[in-house]
């Protein structure tokens, strides 16, 4: 008798995978709490969680705990059985569109705005509508769609490569500085998006506007360890 050996699976695809999970599990949360017509902060109160976790849970950004998954479907009434991710219907990235699905992907853009300047803190991170990106480009970016998502920026601290108003292609599956680039990134209970740049001698790194009236910030090597990184920015774009 032969026997056969499993081989474990693809990292790659394993993450893929669980990203896929995350966003159809945020997507079903988000269902149920507007048929029972509730907005985020409602569902925060009831559930006893930040509105900022429950944000990120929608959004496929944070994977939910048990406990988490719990104390929502309490505050939805519903059993918890239905926030299981495996039972969910597929993430948005996988709805029919009317297009060619082999050469465009569509992006969630979120009513999520994050600072070019003093900090912001999101309360309302709905969903306002999608956009268009070609799968070959965002393949030689190396944004899986399931991790992507578009937010605004606001204030002047970037300006003028990144002014207010615009949007920004976030690769939310970046959460460490692996290299010096633009990042959202949350500092002391605000969403920022700031360049971050390491500091090879101590260990830290510095936060920099692209605004000389910014100065920039320097952080120590712990305080660099203790940095949320949501994502990275691939892309930008706004009006004329």
């Amino acid at each position: 008798m032969t026997s056969q050996i499993n081989t474990p699976p693809d990292d790659t695809q394993v993450k893929a995978r669980v990203g896929e999970l995350a966003l159809a599990q945020g997507a079903r949360v988000r269902d149920l709490r507007k048929q029972k017509g509730l907005t985020i902060d409602d569902l925060a109160q009831r559930s006893g969680l930040h509105f900022n976790t429950v944000g990120r849970i929608e959004r496929g950004v944070s994977d939910a705990s048990l406990e988490q998954l719990y104390v929502m479907a309490l505050a939805l009434g519903v059993d918890p059985s239905e926030l299981n991710p495996f039972q969910s219907a597929n993430p948005p990235s996988q709805l029919s569109s009317g297009l060619d699905d082999e050469v465009f992907v569509l992006v969630e853009l979120l009513d999520v705005r994050v600072s070019a300047g003093n900090g912001a803190i999101n309360g309302s991170q709905e969903h306002m509508g999608r956009f268009a990106f070609s799968r070959s480009w965002m393949a030689r970016k190396g944004v899986k769609p399931a991790h992507a998502r578009i937010v605004h920026a606001r204030g002047d601290s970037m300006a003028d490569k990144i002014n207010n108003g615009d949007i920004l292609l976030v690769d939310t599956a970046t959460k460490s500085l692996d290299q010096d680039g633009v990042y959202v990134i949350q500092l002391d209970g605000h969403d920022y998006v700031k360049v971050l740049q390491r500091d090879f001698s101590t260990g830290g790194l510095q936060i920099i506007s692209y605004n000389p009236a910014y100065k920039p910030q320097v952080l120590s090597a712990d305080q660099a360890s203790e940095l949320h990184i949501s994502g990275r920015v691939v892309w930008h774009g706004g009006e004329i």
